[in-house]
């Protein structure tokens, strides 16, 4: 009896090793090399620190500027849906954005993360999206693509991908995107 339960345990243990090498496996084909959304040699951020009472007392309005419709649609809606004609940062600037200085390591942390995935995004928010954080992808001083990205509701637009965008929004890599562009200090942030 005892030589039967050794067996019976050898055999167990042997298997579950042979599973775990199997696991190791697809971990080394799951890190495969991945595409980024965009070609670009150059990636900007801008910020806007804009308190929700701010954000309320202007969605209250009854009749809103030209500027003000502006302003909603870059924060809270789809603006722009495609890549612009105009200079977007300009338009960002004069609505308070303000523009980040990036180093190399950050960057390139930055086009990790806007890169396609194997898994799919399986989380869905419902509130209103807030767009504070806004980052355009340039190839040779043209902008080649527009991420827009709300940290609060788990929000995403993205612009000027040739490569589906459908597995990006993750609560880990928005962590890590937000963790990349705004640490505690804030100090990577321009004050003009």
């Amino acid at each position: 009896m005892k030589k039967c339960i050794l067996i019976i345990t050898s055999i167990l243990l042997l298997s579950c090793n042979h599973a775990a090498k199997k696991e190791g496996d697809n971990e080394k084909v799951a890190k495969k090399e991945l595409k980024p959304f965009f070609d670009s040699d150059k990636i900007e951020h801008y910020y806007l620190n804009f308190s929700e009472d701010d954000f309320f007392k202007l969605a209250r309005k009854e009749k809103l500027s030209k500027k003000e419709k502006e302003f909603l649609g870059i924060f809270e809606f789809s603006f722009p849906d495609s890549i612009p004609n105009e200079d977007f940062e300009k338009i960002l600037l004069s609505h308070n954005y303000k523009k980040s200085k990036l180093s190399s390591k950050q960057e390139k942390a930055i086009k990790n993360i806007f890169s396609e995935k194997d898994s799919l995004r399986n989380e869905a928010c419902s509130c209103i999206a807030e767009y504070r954080d806004i980052f355009i992808f340039k190839k040779n001083t043209k902008t080649v693509g527009i991420a827009k990205i709300c940290f609060k509701n788990l929000r995403f637009e993205i612009v000027g991908s040739k490569i589906d965008t459908e597995g990006f929004g993750l609560v880990d890599e928005l962590d890590k995107l937000k963790k990349t562009v705004r640490p505690e200090s804030y100090s990577i942030l321009v004050t003009d």
